[in-house]
């Protein structure tokens, strides 16, 4: 943010130099991050008989809205993950269990079925879920096609730790340390656009 990094609160017309932008549009933004908390007005004395020069500076708020890149330390653990332990899967596993229950210990006591508490998770989570009942002839609970995949750039070259701990945690959701939920099982890539999570009794 340019208010952020300029060396000293900026006017509009710093910004607009900054910015290559016509002060007119600069006020229109300025005024927009001060409605939203990200900014606050302040002023700057001319040195001279003028009235003082409104210049602005970023609210704490303001100072924590800068680009993130969630997804390198996303790429940092996987890869620690495959690199360092024996058994891989295994690794991605346990640690996604241990996230799930905690996920889950969050939540508090559940009502309703397990079906309905996974279809929100993943519905919260941004995997587009899209629910069908199971099957007694497998003795499935439900099918749940993904039909997005919130990590598609990491499962691309990491599936084998990214979709195993995102079955993990799937599993310490509705198992917890009681394991007494339903098996869920993830599969990966059922067609070239969705996976699929398949619930069935244990």
């Amino acid at each position: 943010m340019a208010v952020r990094t300029a060396e000293r609160p900026p006017t509009v017309e710093d910004l607009s130099l900054v910015l290559g932008l016509h002060p007119n549009t600069v006020r229109q933004h300025v005024a927009a991050l001060e409605a939203d908390g990200l900014l606050e007005r302040d002023r700057r004395p001319t040195g001279g008989r003028g009235r003082p020069r409104a210049v602005f500076r970023t609210t704490p708020r303001g100072e924590r809205s800068g680009w993130r890149n969630y997804e390198l330390l996303a790429r940092v653990l996987v890869e620690r993950i495959a690199s360092r332990a024996d058994d891989a899967r295994a690794e991605a596993r346990a640690a996604g269990r241990e996230w799930g229950a905690l996920l889950a210990d969050d939540r508090g006591p559940v009502s309703g079925e397990v079906q309905s508490l996974v279809y929100d998770v993943l519905t919260e989570g941004g995997f587009e879920p899209l629910a069908s009942p199971g099957s007694a002839a497998d003795g499935s609970l439900a099918e749940i096609a993904l039909r997005n995949c919130p990590f598609r750039e990491l499962a691309d070259s990491r599936g084998d730790v990214v979709c195993t701990v995102h079955e993990g945690i799937l599993q310490g959701i509705v198992q917890g340390p009681s394991a007494r939920g339903p098996h869920v099982e993830l599969l990966p890539r059922v067609t070239p656009t969705s996976c699929l999570v398949r619930l069935t009794r244990l």
